[in-house]
């Protein structure tokens, strides 16, 4: 089973008019498609992003882009949030997405967007499907074959679950401030309020960063 990894580059006239702002660095820290539902009678696109940045800006972009038709967010922290999009579907963008879901192939999300104005997306399938999916981008958008291999996360595709006291450690340690910059409490004050000895909870830490680190670092490969 194959993959490959395309970067697709346009101007503003041949990308949906969102794409702008996700992909502008005075908007967005980050911004991802993590899903997108499409209907065909009448042709409609719904999408869930993640972003993280300046929510309140971007809303108002929603607000007055004629394609969108409903939209809705959901904040889990001051910039940072899911952005339901549902909207009339883009030329480009609906043509991109025949592309991407061609018989045989399956496209992997999230959906990346990029601070120079570009986006990347994985599809996994065979290997001459792959290629027609290539030749088919339509005029006008520019993509480029970033990464082709065999199709192996290296990982399970939900991360495993910590074990309870590394969990408690690193949930503790967050609560704490540990994580604030500066540090707000050291392994002492989270080895306390574990019960633990100070050593303990450090290895406890640093078995559980080692573990969210490994998955954070494979997630795109």
């Amino acid at each position: 089973m194959r993959y490959l990894t395309l970067r697709v580059a346009g101007s503003e006239a041949e990308l949906h008019p969102l794409v702008p702002s996700l992909t502008d660095p005075d908007v967005f820290r980050e911004a991802q498609m993590v899903d997108w539902a499409p209907s065909l009678d009448p042709p409609r696109a719904t999408v869930l992003l993640y972003v993280d940045g300046d929510i309140d800006r971007f809303v108002e972009v929603l607000a007055a882009t004629d394609l969108v038709l409903e939209h809705d967010v959901t904040r889990f922290a001051e910039n940072r949030g899911y952005v339901y999009v549902h909207s009339e579907p883009h030329p480009i963008e609906w043509r991109l997405f025949e592309v991407g879901t061609m018989e045989g192939l399956i496209p992997v999300f999230p959906i990346q967007y990029h601070h120079d104005g570009t986006i990347t997306a994985r599809i996994v399938g065979p290997t001459a499907t792959l290629q027609a999916a290539v030749e088919s981008v339509p005029p006008g958008i520019d993509a480029t074959l970033e990464r082709v291999g065999e199709y192996d996360l290296g990982r399970p595709p939900i991360p495993p679950s910590l074990p309870p006291r590394q969990d408690e450690a690193l949930r503790t340690a967050l609560e704490l401030g540990y994580y604030e910059v500066p540090r707000e409490a050291g392994r002492d004050e989270v080895a306390a309020a574990m019960d633990c000895a100070p050593s303990t909870a450090s290895e406890h830490l640093q078995k559980a960063e080692r573990e969210v680190v490994s998955t954070y670092l494979n997630r795109d490969h």
